[in-house]
């Protein structure tokens, strides 16, 4: 799959002639500009929530109005097999037809076979898919305003976690135990941000959907606390692979995945081929390490062996491709 938007992990260490190495000296700045990105990625939240809603209404108007428009197309459909059945003659033929063409056609075709189709069925046919047609242009349109709000909520999202890193990797050196528990509680709001983008854009929030989040939550909440080792109650089992990974980004935010919960860019979540959903793997590069549930299905090109969220392919320093070594992980 191709990424959306590039990823760029935060350099440790400054490069001859280039920008001076951070310190805690630069914390305060830091945390100050976290503070101010988030409460701006926040409030762009509560905006895309609302817009949400209303994109969701439009969605279940269409469904109600397409399900009447099914209904009169099977009753007009069923008016016409009975008026031509009722002839004696080739059925067969005229089903054939009746699998293509509008309403009016259909009535016409029907007239010169010398067959009485009811005109109120074809009228109803005819404005319900009309209606049809105009909602799902109305629902387009507003589709396409939501995705800029989304992208408006993501950029500033990104922003954000790139100063919480910065922020993190200094407090992490310094031993700033007050200063890590604020960072937290930012990471916690952005993870909440997170969520919100992806349900906005998720097309239908099934009960399947709805199941799958609550039940991947924990475990990914766990695999997020616990960094690069390996997290409480989960042990190796010895069965590991090497290959190329590929990430994939923004742009599948609120697809759903195999596992039914729509896709969450932020989230340590990851794709594979063989191994079975809810599975926890322990994924290596460029001597890093992240833990990922695995909870879809690819990827699909090449010989890759693994797909990461960007929030994994940001924890493990690549943009692109990377070589990779998943240890698969079991509870204990």
């Amino acid at each position: 799959m191709a990424a959306a938007l590039p990823c760029v992990p935060v350099p440790a260490l400054a490069t001859p002639g280039g920008p001076k190495p951070l310190t805690s000296a630069d914390l305060p700045r830091l945390t100050a500009e976290l503070a101010r990105v988030t409460a701006q990625a926040e409030s762009l939240s509560a905006d895309l929530d609302r817009a949400a809603a209303q994109d969701g209404g439009l969605r279940v108007a269409y469904a109600r109005l397409d399900d009447a428009r099914y209904a009169a197309q099977v009753a007009l459909d069923t008016s016409a097999r009975n008026a031509y059945m009722a002839q004696d003659q080739g059925f067969s033929a005229w089903q054939y037809q009746m699998a293509s063409g509008s309403a009016e056609v259909l009535a016409r075709r029907a007239a010169s076979a010398g067959m009485h189709v009811d005109q109120s069925l074809v009228d109803a046919v005819t404005a319900q898919t009309k209606a049809v047609n105009r909602l799902q242009q109305q629902a387009d349109a507003y589709r396409a305003k939501l995705m800029v709000k989304a992208r408006q909520v993501m950029a500033a999202e990104e922003a954000a976690r790139d100063l919480y890193l910065q922020a993190k990797a200094i407090a992490d050196a310094e031993h700033a135990a007050a200063v890590q528990a604020a960072l937290d509680a930012q990471r916690a709001v952005l993870d909440g941000v997170s969520t919100t983008v992806a349900l906005a854009l998720t097309p239908a929030q099934t009960e399947r959907a709805k199941r799958a989040l609550a039940d991947e939550e924990p475990v990914i909440a766990l695999l997020e606390k616990t960094g690069s080792g390996i997290p409480a109650g989960y042990v190796s089992t010895g069965q590991t692979v090497s290959g190329t990974a590929s990430w994939y980004g923004p742009g599948f935010v609120g697809h759903p995945t195999a596992s039914g919960a729509p896709y969450d860019a932020e989230r340590l979540t990851c794709a594979n081929k063989e191994l079975p959903l809810g599975t926890v793997i322990h994924v290596t590069a460029n001597g890093l390490a992240v833990n990922c549930l695995v909870n879809d299905r690819g990827p699909y090109v090449g010989d890759r062996i693994l797909d990461m969220s960007l929030a994994g392919a940001r924890a493990l320093g690549y943009s692109g491709l990377a070589q990779v070594t998943i240890e698969v992980l079991s509870p204990r």
